[in-house]
Parts: structure tokens; C-alpha cells; sequence
């Protein structure tokens, strides 16, 4: 069932395809940006091995594994002051107003998971990558989001983290109070022609104001 939020939100966006001229284009953007913009930070993970997984020991097992997955992060990413948006196959999206909440979330859960993966065997382990950047953005009502860092984000959560890792941007960071050792790996990657300067966070870290 489509909401009253979205419901407003595909009929603008409806609106915006079929206008007459580029005052009107303009108008209705405008008015997309003014009921549904916002600035925040976008979370998106994913997790690990799902094709060789599936392929090995059938999409039963591991729609079971998501299932888990999710029991496990909603909790956190809520405890962290975030909203879980949905949730589509093995990967989840959550906006955060602060962008160190959503560090703070991606830490949680590796953590959990890491905990939790000691008591299963190697096909029952379940790892996430997660993507996180920090921007303007269209947050439509607590069931979608669009918006550059949400494209960025879903490509370093999707295309460049490996397992058990997390990829902030810089611009995301720099909106945090935390500081980060000189040593950290800071990367740039450029993906469908899209630069990403974003810094790789340790599972294990946990965030005490400064990320070594």
C-alpha cells in the first residue's frame, strides 16, 4: 500500500514529466524539493556472497539469512537515532540526520554480527558492507529516499565495500565531531562517472570521538 507521502510524491513527480514548459518545470521542482528536501545521511548495506551463496545452498537458506540479518539491524539503526526505510533482497536503507549516527549504526552492527557469526557455522555467518554519505536529498515520507548521496552511498555499500566493511565519504565525515587518525585509508574511486573520496572504517571500531 502506497502512503499519503508517496502517494503526493508520484503524482509531483507525474506532474513534473508532463509539464508544458520550463516555468512549470520549475515550479513543480520547486515544490518537489520544498514538501520532500531535506539534508541527511544515507545508509545502505548490503550483504556478502549472495549469488555464490544462493547458487550453493539454495535461495531458501539465504532468504532465511536475510530475514536474520534484518531482525538484527532494524533494532540498531533505530537505538541510533535512525529510520529504517525498507528493506529489498539482501539490502537495507535507512536515512540518519547525522551522519555520525550512522557511523555510529554501521559499527553496532558489524559488531553484532561479528558476535553473533561465532555461534554458526561458516554457511550460516552473515556479513554486511555499508555505504554511507551526506547530502541534500528527497526523503519521502519513512519509505524512500532519493538523491546523490543516496546513489553514492549505494555505490560504495554495493560496488566497492567487501565484506564487514564500512565506506563513509569525506563530506559525510567532515559532518561529524569525530576525528580520524592521519594513517586511515582514504580512498577515491570513480564509478559510472561519479568521484567518491570516502575513508575505509575498521568493523571492530567503536566510535569514542576519534576513528584510528
Amino acid at each position: 500500500m502506497i502512503d499519503k507521502a508517496h502517494a503526493e510524491f508520484d503524482r509531483l513527480i507525474a506532474d513534473l514529466s508532463a509539464a508544458a514548459d520550463d516555468a512549470e518545470y520549475g515550479e513543480i521542482k520547486k515544490l518537489i524539493w520544498e514538501n520532500f528536501g531535506t539534508s541527511g545521511a544515507a545508509f545502505i548495506s548490503d550483504m556478502a556472497n549472495f549469488s555464490s551463496t544462493s547458487r550453493s545452498l539454495g535461495i531458501c537458506h539465504f532468504l532465511k539469512m536475510i530475514h536474520r540479518a534484518r531482525q538484527l539491524v532494524a533494532p540498531l539503526i533505530e537505538s541510533n537515532n535512525g529510520i529504517l526505510l525498507k528493506s529489498d533482497a539482501d539490502n537495507c536503507y535507512a536515512f540518519f540526520e547525522d551522519p555520525g549516527n550512522a557511523i555510529q549504526a554501521s559499527i553496532d552492527i558489524n559488531a553484532e554480527l561479528f558476535r553473533a557469526n561465532q555461534e554458526h557455522d561458516i554457511d550460516e555467518q552473515i556479513f554486511l558492507s555499508v555505504g554511507i554519505d551526506y547530502g541534500d536529498l528527497l526523503l519521502v515520507g519513512h519509505s524512500d529516499f532519493y538523491g546523490d548521496p543516496v546513489n553514492s552511498a549505494s555505490k560504495l555499500g554495493e560496488d566497492l565495500a567487501v565484506k564487514g566493511e564500512v565506506l563513509v565519504t569525506e563530506r559525510a565525515l567532515n559532518r561529524t565531531a569525530l576525528t580520524v587518525n592521519e594513517n586511515i585509508e582514504r580512498m577515491i574511486a570513480r564509478i559510472s562517472d561519479i568521484e567518491l573520496s570516502y575513508v575505509r572504517i575498521p568493523m571492530t571500531q567503536a566510535v569514542t570521538g576519534r576513528i584510528a
